[in-house]
């Protein structure tokens, strides 16, 4: 090419370089003082690293984080990445520090029957003949006062009786270390119960539960509250017949151990469960039903609204009803966040600033975060933190469209203007349904391994029902209980439900409606919602930025690694195989039916334990369990402890007891003593030799994992230590 073709080439280039510098700083300007919407996904993102360290960080480095992290924000008020450099690190300090107000010590073994005295702290109702006790041990037989936990975990019977919160008990139980995943890389509800400050679980054995004292601890208000709830209670079932009672009760009151399992199964399988759980959704139907309502009595008023603020009136009586509906309801941290979420807003209200917006949003996000650094990793924020985020920016993104639209030509006929306004409530319902259901279901594919394919159709119909029948009169009916009125606002209500529950069973019965699915891996999890967080929280044409970033999740998704072949139970009650299939099998139909039960909705089976191992792949017999997987023998042993154990050609052997010096020339061999001190084990055989990975491998050495210690045989009990 000569000198003048590579001129002339370079000038006809000059005019698309100068339009695409143009069109670069146009979308980083776009960008500039949106800084504060990151700033609750950057502490997410510290607060996300320390969790999944394999071992907990020193003291001397967490301060140092930590001062680092507020000297970052101090310095990059003007700088959004340094910024949010600075709110990363302090989200990991954050983190720690939260780790460090809770920690207690652990049990380190189960214990036989032994008498517990301490102090009831809560009690609620888990099932129809269960109760959970939460309680502040003061005495626990053979366990020495430096290793007893500070909080444990209790199952109760309902013959024991509830006691009063507060009260100082007396019981026997037996006592159990905090669970351990029930395979590598699973949820680790023993660290979501160390969060919580309890140290240990168990059962109470006793028939009847002592009181030696009244209620000390519990405050006024507390006990007053609980009063009002069995009340309140009582006379809703006095009004409404099963199951509409109970469901109205979850919803007024917060109690869901009386709704049948059948309606609990529809409203999951449809889509709907969400409604009884007293978050966003309530939060915002009562809290922004009490600001319309006074807001419209005020205006009632003649010159009222013209001398004075009843806006910021009716914001304030709304902020109080959330408090006392958080209260009444004892929803726990979820149904506390949803609060801040609704008190945000309505304080925007009363300071004049929009009520409605990304920026609220992430505000209240940050104020979640920093009060509770725990929920960024749980389910309940992630799903309402992106289902209400996509439905904000969604709306923001309409409201600026339309405005940009402006008004044409003359007003339309009355008639019109009102089919208008009906197309526009029903599709603004319908996209609402399939923002909110798209958002919210990333995070429950990940963590609960379920999809409800027929949500928006259901919330669709639904949601419209709980919002005009059912969560209104729910108020109405509260307000008029004093007065004993609340017969005609309870009936509307029930009427709603039952119209809520006729969806449910209905698209629930839909073909495919059940939809359970394989556990997505965390990275390309984490890629789609980053992805999300891009389309939601960008502006201007790079938000688009988003849609290719969850498209590269979605591909790593194709690409997740092979799953392992041999799921084992952490006391070995119960093995699994992979079949050809990809589905699992296990070799007992009965036992350690929890961990089995997870493991199938990990793989996305609907499947019992029952029915899977049914399947074709084991052969049981004396005790004895063969089957053959990847041209490899596999030998499961149960019970056979004294006997010469079986292990003769096998190249993988399991088994529940300790195998001390037998089968020694076997290639893998996994007994009880490996179990115990690792907990649940995966093989993986794809390759020349097995590969091993274990739960506690996998946890590390941090705070909430279990060293386990063998119990001492002059106590009937054995503290324990923290795993660091």
């Amino acid at each position: 090419m000569s000198l003048a073709m590579m001129d002339q080439a370079g000038a006809e280039d000059a005019p698309r370089k100068v339009w695409l510098a143009d069109v670069c700083r146009r979308a980083i300007a776009a960008q500039r003082g949106r800084s504060v919407l990151w700033a609750a996904p950057a502490l997410s993102v510290g607060i996300g690293v320390y969790f999944v360290l394999p071992e907990e960080p020193g003291t001397l480095l967490l301060l140092s984080l930590g001062l680092a992290g507020a000297m970052l924000i101090w310095l990059g008020r003007a700088s959004g990445p340094v910024l949010l450099a600075g709110l990363a690190l302090g989200g990991f300090a954050l983190a720690g520090l939260q780790s460090w107000q809770v920690a207690t010590p652990l049990l380190a073994a189960a214990t036989g029957e032994v008498t517990v005295t301490g102090r009831a702290v809560t009690v609620a109702r888990s099932a129809r003949s269960r109760l959970v006790l939460v309680l502040a041990p003061e005495e626990i037989e053979g366990l020495a006062p430096g290793k007893m936990p500070r909080l444990i975990r209790l199952s109760v019977p309902e013959k024991a009786g509830a006691p009063p919160p507060g009260a100082r008990l007396r019981f026997r139980a037996r006592l159990a270390p905090l669970p351990s995943p029930v395979a590598p890389g699973a949820f680790d509800y023993g660290r979501s119960l160390w969060l919580s400050g309890i140290g240990g679980t168990g059962r109470v054995t006793s028939q009847a539960i002592t009181v030696l004292d009244g209620p000390q601890l519990i405050a006024p208000l507390d006990g007053w509250l609980a009063g009002l709830r069995a009340a309140m209670g009582a006379r809703i079932h006095a009004a409404l017949a099963e199951p509409y009672a109970s469901f109205a009760e979850a919803l007024i009151t917060g109690e869901r151990s009386t709704i049948p399992p059948e309606i609990n199964k529809s409203l999951l399988v449809s889509g709907l469960f969400h409604i009884l759980s007293i978050s966003g959704l309530h939060m915002w139907l009562v809290a922004g039903g009490v600001f319309w309502a006074v807001r419209a009595a005020l205006a009632l008023v003649p010159g009222l609204a013209l001398r004075f603020p009843i806006r910021k009136w009716a914001a304030a009586a709304a902020l109080m009803m959330g408090l006392f509906y958080m209260l009444l309801a004892e929803g726990g941290v979820a149904t506390a966040r949803s609060f801040i979420m609704v008190a945000i807003v309505f304080f925007a209200i009363i300071v004049d600033r929009p009520a409605v917006s990304v920026r609220n949003l992430a505000l209240a996000a940050l104020v979640i975060l920093v009060l509770d650094p725990e929920a960024a990793i749980e389910a309940s924020f992630q799903m309402s933190f992106l289902a209400v985020l996509g439905l904000v920016a969604f709306y923001e993104f309409w409201a600026r469209w339309k405005a940009g639209q402006g008004e044409e030509g003359p007003a339309p006929h009355w008639a019109w203007r009102v089919v208008r306004w009906a197309a526009a409530a029903f599709l603004a319902s319908l996209v609402t349904s399939l923002i909110a259901g798209f958002s919210s279901s990333l995070p429950a594919a990940y963590h609960f391994g379920r999809i409800s394919p027929y949500g928006v159709l259901a919330n669709g119909l639904a949601i419209p029902v709980v919002g005009v029948l059912v969560m209104p009169f729910a108020l109405l009916a509260a307000v008029l209980m004093p007065f004993g009125l609340e017969q005609l606002p309870l009936a509307v209500m029930g009427k709603g439900l039952e119209l809520v529950i006729v969806i449910s069973n209905a698209v629930a019965g839909l073909p495919g409606a059940n939809e359970v699915i394989a556990r997505p891996p965390l990275t390309a999890m984490t890629v789609v919602v980053c992805g999300l967080l891009l389309l939601c929280l960008l502006a201007g044409p790079l938000r688009l930025a988003g849609l290719a970033v969850m498209a590269a999740g979605g591909l790593l998704m194709l690409s997740a690694p092979p799953p392992p072949d041999l799921l084992i139970e952490a006391t070995g009650a119960n093995v699994a195989l992979r079949d050809g299939t990809g589905h699992i099998v296990p070799a007992r139909p009965r036992r350690a039916r929890f961990a089995v039960e997870k493991w199938l909705q990990a793989n996305g089976e609907e499947a019992s334990p029952g029915e899977a191992a049914k399947r074709p792949g084991w052969q049981c017999a004396d005790g004895r369990c063969t089957a053959e997987l990847r041209g490899r023998v596999i030998v499961y042993l149960t019970g056979s402890e004294g006997k010469p154990p079986a292990c003769r050609g096998a190249d993988v052997v399991i088994a529940d007891f300790p195998l001390r010096g037998a089968c020694r020339r076997v290639p893998l061999r996994i007994d009880r003593f490996d179990l115990w001190r690792h907990g649940a084990h995966a093989v993986f055989l794809s390759g020349p030799a097995p590969v091993v990975k274990t739960a506690r491998g996998e946890q590390g050495r941090r705070p909430w994992v279990v060293v386990p210690e063998p119990r001492r045989l002059t106590a009937p009990a054995v503290g324990g230590k923290s795993g660091t």
